[in-house]
């Protein structure tokens, strides 16, 4: 008798996206600096906006849905839509 070997084993990991990038810019004439923010799904789904790098000044901001991935995306109405319905 030969020795059983043991079965193969398969690993599947999905492939999703756990992180997007935006770039936008500071909406102070006197400033107009460039930020690259990093968004992970949490993050963008509560996204209001962002400290400029440049002067440090706090601009009020929000996230296409258009620019997410569309599982990403469809959170992101169902959030705007029980926002608004309070």
């Amino acid at each position: 008798m030969s020795p059983k070997k043991p079965p193969l084993q398969r690993f599947y990991f999905p492939r999703q996206t756990l992180l997007v990038e935006i770039e936008r810019r500071c909406s102070y004439p006197d400033c107009d600096g460039r930020s690259l923010i990093s968004l992970t799904k949490s993050e963008a789904i509560e996204y209001r906006g962002f400290d400029c790098h440049k002067c440090q000044r706090w601009n009020d901001d929000t996230v296409n849905p258009e620019s997410l991935p569309e599982s990403w995306a469809n959170e992101l109405w169902l959030n705007r839509d029980e926002a608004s319905t309070h």
